[in-house]
Order: structure tokens, then sequence, then C-alpha cells
């Protein structure tokens, strides 16, 4: 007399699979970027920032920023801290100044936010969140600008690599559309390079 084939085999077996899909779907969630963005905004003539500071809370009134004056970057990175528990998919830091105080305001957004005559952008996609102290330390310091700048030494980087191609130019080898291809591409390496390296991707405008 055959014996019969238990009918539970199919049933465990999608059990199996479905458990390695949600631990598939676990990692990756974990393994997803947030983004840090940064707004600066100077205010106008004749106002101070206090009175700007009250047009801004207005705004950010459903958001319940946290307040900072003046703050270092523990203060900061504490404020930046409490948010990151609960995993949002951003993080803004807008520091509103007249050129002598600065006030930071810091909360988390599903939505993208826009922003009307900002004197500096910056999008930070953190891969690594040790990486943040490092990029408040860098907000804390004022060291930003309004334009995307390339530290000297990746521009060193992309000169020197740029130099064979030169030569293959002027002896009619390359035209000037290969150069351009190359510094674009030259461009693109580094800047992914010095990313993983760093922790964090730097960027002035966000998707």
């Amino acid at each position: 007399m055959p014996i019969p084939t238990p009918s539970t085999v199919p049933v465990f077996r999608k059990k199996i699979e479905s458990t390695q899909n949600e631990q598939s779907r676990k990692k990756k969630a974990k393994k997803k970027e947030f983004r840090l963005v940064y707004i600066k905004i100077e205010t106008k003539e004749g106002k101070t920032v206090g009175e700007a500071a009250k047009e801004l809370e207005i705004r950010f009134k459903g958001f319940s920023p946290a307040r900072l004056i003046e703050p270092d970057e523990t203060n900061l990175l504490l404020a930046v801290e409490k948010f990151l528990k609960n995993n949002p998919p951003r993080i803004y830091i807008v520091e509103l100044t007249d050129g002598i105080s600065r006030w930071f305001y810091v909360f988390p957004s599903v939505e993208k936010i826009k922003f009307e005559k900002k004197r500096a952008y910056r999008v930070f996609v953190v891969k690594k969140k040790d990486a943040v102290k490092e990029i408040l330390r860098r907000i804390v310091s004022g060291e930003f600008s309004r334009r995307f700048k390339l530290d000297f030494l990746t521009l060193l980087q992309i000169l020197i690599g740029f130099v064979p191609f030169i030569l293959a130019y002027m002896m009619g080898q390359n035209s000037l559309q290969d150069l351009f291809n190359y510094l674009l591409w030259a461009v693109a390496i580094i800047s992914a390079i010095q990313g993983i390296k760093k922790g964090y991707k730097e960027k002035s405008w966000e998707e």
C-alpha cells in the first residue's frame, strides 16, 4: 500500500519563504538612508533675529521644532538625536541669522519643504549615523556658502587625471567631447569614493 505524501510540506515551505522575505525587507529597511537638510536664512535689513524667528515659528508650528540659540556642536547633536529615535526620512536644520546672532530650528519632516531666499542649502544623504556629528560640526563652524565647492585636493586629483586626456587631445587622438565626458566621470567617481569614506554624500539639491 503506497504511503501518502504529507500535505503539510508545501505549507511549511511557504512559511520559510515568508520568513526569509520578511528578514530581507527588514535588512533593506535598516540600510535605508536618511537626509539631513541644512538651510541658512539671513534676516532682511532692519529686522532682528527675534522678529524674523516669530515668522518662522508660525510656519514650523505643526512640526514642533526644537529651538536653539547660539548652540555648540554638542547641543545641536542632542537635538538631532532626539528626532533620530523615530527614524524619520529627513531632518531639517534651519539657521536664522542677522550676521551676528544665530538661531537654529531642528525638526523632522516626511515631505520636502521649500524655502525661498535662502542663503545656503545643503542636503546630506547619511549612510552612517556616526557621520552626523561631523556634519553638525561643519554646520556650527559656519563653513558653508551659497555655492557648492570642490575642495582643493579633489580638484587636484581631477586635474592630474585630466593630463593624459589633454595630451591625447593635443595629439589629435581625443575630441573635446571625450575630454568633457571624462571630466563628468571623474567628478562622479571621486565624489562617490569620498562619500563612502565620510559616511555621507553631500549635495546642493534634493530630489
